[in-house]
């Protein structure tokens, strides 16, 4: 078989699993005829940064998954999917990135690549951009001593330069580059300044958005603005920033729930013309018509380098859906803990991590379930 027709089938197959997926919701079956769309997954948890927000910063042990049995998941899981995070809450360049790329080859998926820019440049991504969906560079300030204490062991003039050399790499091959910032006290007040920073490097021109998304899971609350500012004051720097973007035609979006959500489009997004990007496009469709189940859940598949398997990004501890060291992924996907996980997503009987994640409530069709619809659940 030609390249090109194996490309071809890898589409058709993909795109088939999309239907399945809208069918297993429509039907609220708990056995999936679809597959998961989107793998992350690194294997090692490796990371040169130890940023004060991340668990890293608590020296986490060093995780690894022998290469073979790393091998044998990706090979399991990427010919029905569509896209991979080659991450663990890590450094993705500092995996084994050209065997991972190599096998995005082999299966026709791209990267969805989150990146804190010390190693990768604009020499390196050109090495992999064939295969890029979408790039996302965490860059939570414009203020050299804020962004290394948040970057702690982060050479900010580095990161510059190395942010200055990729962005004419996105624009050749066409693929979008976004800015992650983690919105703490330690940079909220500086957002505004952020955003002319980013527009000022071509960012606005390329049409790349700043995200500002909530702090999760910190151990130190002192660095979260909702517990040391008022609702009035954390509105304040949004709105500033928002201005700011809308006087410098830079895409900004706040990722936090009402009242605090910001959306600044003063251009459209650019995308890559690639599965993925439809099954961006289709999920957007799941969220609005099935909002009371994560939209997440339906297409995530994580893999951690110890061979646990989560349904979500978040990868709480209270849902691990099985082991890819002890079983195949087809076990784990239609296997009885995911069963149970689906069949308690329907029921509107949700776990409690789920309860107050924002991928599932911050969705604005999402309505939390009544005591009846809980009863009916647990009664099934």
């Amino acid at each position: 078989m030609s390249e090109s027709s194996g490309h071809a089938s890898n589409f058709l197959t993909e795109l088939e699993s999309q239907f399945d997926r809208v069918r297993d919701l429509a039907t609220e079956s708990e056995v999936w005829m679809s597959r998961p769309a989107w793998l992350e997954f690194a294997p090692n948890n490796l990371c040169n940064l130890r940023c004060i927000m991340c668990g890293q910063s608590e020296e986490w042990p060093l995780e690894l998954m022998p290469k073979q049995k790393a091998l044998d998941l990706l090979d399991q899981v990427l010919p029905g999917a569509s896209l991979f995070t080659p991450s663990a809450i890590s450094e993705p360049m500092l995996s084994d990135i050209r065997t991972m790329v190599q096998k995005c080859r082999e299966h026709d998926v791209y990267l969805d690549f989150t990146s804190n820019a010390t190693v990768l440049n604009g020499e390196r991504l050109r090495q992999i951009a064939d295969r890029m969906h979408q790039l996302f560079i965490s860059f939570d300030s414009h203020v050299p001593e804020v962004f290394e204490a948040i970057r702690a062991r982060a050479n900010y003039a580095k990161v510059v330069e190395n942010i200055k050399s990729i962005l004419p790499v996105s624009a050749e091959f066409g693929f979008p580059v976004d800015f992650v910032a983690v919105m703490m006290t330690k940079n909220i007040h500086h957002l505004d300044g952020l955003v002319d920073f980013l527009a000022d490097l071509g960012a606005a021109e390329l049409a790349c958005e700043l995200r500002v998304q909530l702090l999760v899971g910190s151990p130190k609350p002192d660095l979260d603005p909702f517990k040391t500012m008022s609702e009035q004051e954390i509105a304040a720097c949004l709105d500033r920033a928002s201005a700011r973007a809308k006087a410098r035609g830079m895409r900004f979006r706040a990722e936090l729930p009402a009242p605090f959500h910001r959306s600044v489009q003063p251009r459209p997004p650019r995308f890559r013309w690639v599965m993925g990007h439809m099954v961006n496009c289709l999920t957007g469709y799941v969220r609005d018509r099935f909002p009371q189940f994560c939209s997440m859940a339906t297409y995530h598949f994580k893999v951690a380098p110890t061979g646990k398997v989560y349904p979500c990004c978040r990868a709480p501890d209270d849902l691990v859906m099985g082991n890819v060291n002890e079983q195949s992924v087809d076990e784990i996907w239609n296997g009885p803990k995911y069963r149970e996980f689906r069949r308690r997503m329907f029921s509107g009987d949700y776990p409690e991590t789920c309860k107050t994640c924002d991928v599932l409530t911050a969705n604005p069709k999402f309505r939390a379930p009544t005591a009846a619809k809980k009863g009916a659940g647990d009664a099934s």
